[in-house]
């Protein structure tokens, strides 16, 4: 079993300054409940203007297939709108989270939510008060020291592009 990338989000702050306990755990990938289930899904996580547009849409593919004569081209546009949702869907709600003001407060791979819980609650060092955390002391940036015969190149495309 694949490890999967999970998102936590906390709520912000109240107006009373308090903390609330509730922790939402977004998996970040493919959802094959959303590919199956495309505007129930969508309804489902309270994303109410993205399933009634994708309901709309879906409707809109339906009747031109069957005004056009192209039921074919009709059902295979929405298998790729509900493969859209199913890339994006976690994303959506993600979005959600952070438009309500709610904080991205870790990101890390787990093999399910049961293990991503036990990962967040289980971090040492993480603060169980906002008013409580500190900001690490890291040293002032400065001028870098170079050693000789070192290269500043990086790997990967950017780095291919620099030698080009």
């Amino acid at each position: 079993m694949g490890l999967k990338r999970f998102i936590a989000f906390e709520p912000g702050e109240t107006a009373a300054g308090a903390r609330s306990d509730g922790v939402v755990f977004v998996r970040d990938g493919f959802s094959f409940w959303a590919f199956l289930f495309t505007v129930l899904w969508l309804w489902r996580y309270r994303l109410w203007l993205e399933g009634l547009a994708t309901l709309l849409v879906l409707v809109a593919i339906s009747l031109w297939g069957e005004a056009s004569g192209h039921p074919f081209a009709a059902s295979l546009l929405q298998l790729l709108v509900g493969l859209l949702v199913a890339l994006e869907g976690p994303s959506l709600r993600a979005w959600r989270y952070r438009r309500k003001g709610w904080r991205e407060s870790a990101a890390f791979l787990a093999s399910d939510r049961a293990e991503a819980e036990l990962t967040y609650f289980s971090t040492a060092g993480r603060p169980a008060d906002p008013a409580s955390a500190t900001a690490p002391s890291w040293p002032a940036p400065g001028p870098m020291s170079r050693r000789r015969g070192t290269s500043t190149r990086s790997a990967g495309f950017f780095g291919a592009m620099e030698q080009r």
